[in-house]
């Protein structure tokens, strides 16, 4: 098990859709041996129990929304040894000292054959993959800021994936967080 360095208590993993956050997040969770939370398995859930088409993001109630991201900030501020993956962490989190807030970005093409090739709750078109980008940022938007919510200043550690393979993005991001 690796020790994460002690200025930080908890770690956000950020990125649009296909970059990589959720394979990060769990494999920094199980190499560290900390809890992973992920946003995006609850609403994938929640779309899925309602009978929504992922893509359609404005479709999830305003407040189901606002309580999510709200109860992930005060878990990033209350508790420890956790990774956290979430589209809009960085931006949340910016303020927390302890947090240590990545970002990983991918080429959209690349990206989107990523979600194509993969297995999930749901099947989706090119289409339907650039309108889900499209609708996660008008959410925010509408929500809470104008703000691009993934500004670089607001991580520690950015790491483009179009390139290289999960385990270089381990060992990027261990690299990063331990000393």
């Amino acid at each position: 098990m690796n020790k994460l360095n002690p200025s930080f208590r908890n770690i956000v993993i950020c990125g649009d859709v296909g970059t990589g956050t959720t394979t990060l997040a769990k494999g920094l969770a199980e190499k560290l041996g900390w809890k992973y939370l992920s946003a995006g398995d609850f609403f994938r859930a929640y779309h899925k129990k309602h009978n929504i088409p992922l893509w359609n993001k404005a479709a999830i109630p305003d407040e189901v929304e606002k309580k999510i991201d709200y109860e992930f900030l005060e878990k990033m501020k209350k508790e420890d040894h956790v990774v956290f993956d979430t589209h809009y962490g960085g931006w949340f989190g910016k303020d927390i000292a302890d947090l240590f807030r990545i970002l990983l970005t991918c080429d959209k093409d690349a990206a989107t054959k990523r979600i194509l090739e993969r297995d999930h709750t749901h099947k989706e078109t090119p289409q339907e993959i650039d309108e889900r980008r499209t609708q996660i940022r008008a959410k925010f938007k509408k929500l809470y800021s104008s703000d691009n919510y993934e500004v670089p200043k607001y991580f520690n550690l950015i790491v483009d994936t179009t390139t290289t393979d999960a385990n270089e993005t381990l060992t990027t991001a261990l690299a990063a967080i331990t000393p």
